[in-house]
């Protein structure tokens, strides 16, 4: 199991974003290198401590750690005790209603089912979410519960 922070909350659930980046944000530059620019979005304009998410994947499927599952992320506001924050690089522009394939690429949508999974090993998640879920907010770009049941 998976506990967050000093209280030890138990991590129930993962939560999609998107990073709201055209397909060719940075792209051929090394994932460490965009994780760190999001970084410091978060950090610098955002006044954060770290980066929001746990976990970033980018364009090609790459998957990078963000700030430790240990502890409580900043990717959704009043939703972040108990979860894990996955960000998908790419998403500019969506509405929350595109297909998954609008935005994203085929190596995305497998890094994310494998992370996924990879977390559900580690600790027992009741519920799989979109940032759209619990904000007025397109992101992550696409219905996740939707899109999850027409991929299995």
């Amino acid at each position: 199991m998976i506990f967050q922070g000093t209280a030890r909350y138990p991590v129930t659930e993962i939560i999609l974003h998107c990073a709201d980046t055209r397909p060719e944000w940075m792209a051929g530059r090394p994932l460490t290198e965009k994780v760190t620019e999001i970084r410091r979005w978060h950090v610098r304009q955002r006044g954060w401590r770290d980066i929001g998410y746990h976990w970033v994947i980018d364009r090609d499927g790459a998957v990078a750690p963000g700030r430790p599952e240990t502890e409580i992320g900043a990717h959704v506001e009043g939703h972040n005790r108990g979860t894990i924050g996955v960000c998908l690089l790419g998403g500019y522009g969506a509405s929350a209603d595109d297909p998954f394939e609008k935005n994203f690429t085929p190596a995305q949508a497998a890094a994310v089912k494998r992370l996924i999974g990879e977390i559900k090993g580690s600790t027992a998640i009741r519920q799989v979410s979109g940032h759209n879920d619990y904000a007025a907010k397109a992101c992550p770009g696409f219905r996740v519960v939707a899109w999850l049941c027409a991929t299995r």
